[in-house]
């Protein structure tokens, strides 16, 4: 009969690790799992954002750039479109803390600033789109095996600009395009000023969410 051996480390989690941590009174390494719990779920989520990257590479290479905004359009009205009309019925508060939430999970660094008209959400760092830059995984950069496609045309849904990974069309589409198409435009949304290696070189990429619904240009 084969020996058996039970592999318990690729099996306990980092949450599982904390717990029995606090629960004997150590604190440093209580600590240390708090870090270690968030830490755990990144592998994951980049790869998932790498996915998704390479399904916009796909749909570009088939179906042109045309098609990759015919895919997050898509996706907008059949995921997004529901929550968004559901939290902006809610308010702009509610709207706020739901985003808010949504970057805290996804790990971004940013600031939120609030005035009479909007909330400002400064994106200091993006683990998604600007991730992708910075490790040097768009088109054209030679740091990276993986050259994910970036906008080789203006549009709507690339901020106007050439040089946008595909990645964050749907932010332009689903932050600002399709909501004013839906009748509910209170968020807009900014692409920021990023150096060669993806580094924030003046302003970052901004989020808008309006306590009333603005007259647009």
């Amino acid at each position: 009969m084969p020996t058996v051996t039970q592999r318990a480390e690729w099996t306990t989690t980092a949450r599982d690790r904390t717990i029995d941590a606090i629960k004997a009174g150590r604190t440093d390494e209580a600590l240390q799992g708090v870090e270690a719990m968030l830490e755990e779920a990144r592998p994951i989520h980049d790869f998932y954002g790498d996915m998704s990257a390479v399904f916009c590479d796909f749909i570009k290479d088939e179906m042109g750039e045309a098609g990759v905004e015919k895919a997050w359009r898509y996706l907008g009205e059949r995921l997004w479109k529901p929550l968004y009309e559901q939290l902006a019925g809610a308010g702009a508060e509610a709207l706020a803390g739901v985003y808010a939430m949504f970057l805290r999970s996804h790990r971004y660094d940013f600031r939120v600033t609030e005035d009479d008209e909007k909330f400002t959400f400064h994106l200091d760092y993006c683990p998604s789109g600007q991730r992708l830059m910075m490790e040097g995984k768009t088109q054209g950069d030679p740091r990276h095996l993986l050259n994910h496609g970036v906008s080789q045309q203006p549009h709507a849904w690339t901020f106007g600009r050439t040089g946008v990974p595909y990645y964050c069309g749907h932010t332009a589409l689903w932050f600002d395009m399709l909501p004013s198409e839906w009748g509910k435009p209170m968020m807009k949304t900014k692409f920021g000023d990023f150096d060669a290696q993806g580094r924030v070189a003046g302003t970052p990429c901004m989020t808008f969410i309006y306590k009333q619904i603005p007259a647009r240009k």
